[in-house]
């Protein structure tokens, strides 16, 4: 009878393992991607604040463009939470009174997943952020940094 229920309580460890070790791999990841002919080194926090706030940075003579994907509300969210540290509200707000100001265009966006990979292959210099899954995906992606991790 002992020998039984010891064996019930390792079967439950083990479950209970495989399924810590079953969620963390689930876990999802926010990543600043380029086409995969890009070659420019990863930014700091503050440069890819800095470019999705509409402002130049510059990777081997070129300007770096951001392109914002709103495909999917989720991580949109999380980027607005983790990256820009900023409201929906107040990026937009930030990014048209940025665009008044200086009369330069305004940060690009993308409505759907295909129409940003498109516009990522088109220019080795277009950069945004999506899922690590999405990228995954698609051999013509490059990841050129994590920039947030679920953490569990």
């Amino acid at each position: 009878m002992k020998l039984s229920n010891r064996l019930s309580i390792k079967q439950i460890n083990i479950l209970l393992m495989s399924l810590l070790l079953s969620v963390s791999v689930f876990s999802k990841e926010l990543v600043l991607v380029a086409s995969t002919t890009a070659s420019y080194e990863p930014l700091s926090p503050f440069e890819v604040r800095k470019i999705f706030l509409g402002y130049p940075i510059t990777r081997a003579n070129n300007q770096l463009i951001a392109i914002r994907n709103k495909s999917d509300e989720e991580s949109y969210q999380i980027f607005l939470q983790k990256v820009i540290h900023l409201s929906a509200r107040n990026y937009e707000r930030r990014l048209m009174s940025k665009t008044f100001r200086t009369g330069t265009p305004t940060v690009l966006e993308a409505d759907t997943l295909p129409a940003l990979k498109n516009k990522l292959f088109n220019n080795e210099f277009n950069v945004s952020v999506m899922w690590l899954e999405d990228v995954d995906s698609d051999s013509n992606l490059r990841v050129i940094q994590r920039l947030w991790k679920q953490t569990n």
